[in-house]
């Protein structure tokens, strides 16, 4: 399952700027999504900082099946690193972005580590958190494949990985001229819109059909936990 399409990537740490603005300023700012050109709902920065009782469904049951060792990743600002640790359990909160991790820091994380997910082998873990679609950030269906078998190696026997997806098929209706050979519908390009700048990168929404044949390429199990609604699921990978 491999994409040879070509992506752009020039992403900056726009998103972690954000972040930093609405803790450090309180600047509460709008970003607007695009998704391969088209608006999507944007969101507000306020996204990054809420409590428990303020998420969805999805990551209320998630963050209710954590156990163990917990690795947060693609952390933020810390909503659920901070849910989690409000509920005694030993947290990993990883991010690429040195504005968020900063400011999770600030905001009492106690365990928060500078890092790309694919550059980090530190120990294993019972649970592996990727929430907010973040199966995304592998980019395509041939990253998502490295990504699992990334975090496969880091998962501690008996552990699970717990992350949430949208199924796309509402937002890109395949047409004639897209070439199958080149490009997968789950994959497209991204932008993020704020304070007057856009960062642009790959990202991917796979849907329960493509989850479940990598789990089975990779020798994992995988199964639905939950529906949000008729395009957002809850899933998880266990050995």
């Amino acid at each position: 399952m491999n994409s040879n399409a070509q992506r752009t990537d020039s992403r900056t740490d726009l998103i972690g700027e954000v972040i930093r603005k609405h803790y450090a300023e309180g600047i509460v700012c709008e970003i607007g999504l695009v998704i391969d050109g088209e608006p999507d709902e944007p969101m507000s920065s306020a996204h990054f900082f809420r409590e428990q009782e303020a998420m969805n469904a999805a990551e209320k049951v998630a963050l209710s099946m954590c156990h163990g060792r917990v690795l947060d990743v693609g952390a933020g600002a810390g909503c659920h690193a901070l849910a989690l640790q409000g509920l005694g359990l030993d947290v990993v909160a990883i991010e690429r972005s040195v504005d968020s991790c900063d400011v999770m820091r600030l905001r009492g994380v106690n365990h928060v580590v500078h890092s790309g997910i694919m550059e980090f082998d530190s120990g294993q873990f019972d649970t592996i958190l990727l929430l907010m679609n973040g199966f995304g950030i592998a980019g395509t269906e041939q990253g998502l494949i490295d990504l699992l078998s990334h975090l496969k190696k880091i998962l501690a026997p008996g552990g699970k990985i717990i992350g949430d997806s949208t199924d796309i098929c509402y937002f890109k209706d395949p047409q004639p001229e897209i070439d199958l050979s080149q490009q997968s519908l789950n994959e497209v390009q991204f932008e993020v819109h704020a304070l007057g700048r856009v960062d642009r990168f790959p990202w991917i929404f796979p849907d329960e059909f493509l989850l479940e044949a990598l789990a089975e390429e990779l020798g994992l199990q995988f199964r639905v936990i939950m529906y949000t609604d008729e395009f957002h699921f809850l899933c998880e990978f266990y050995a």
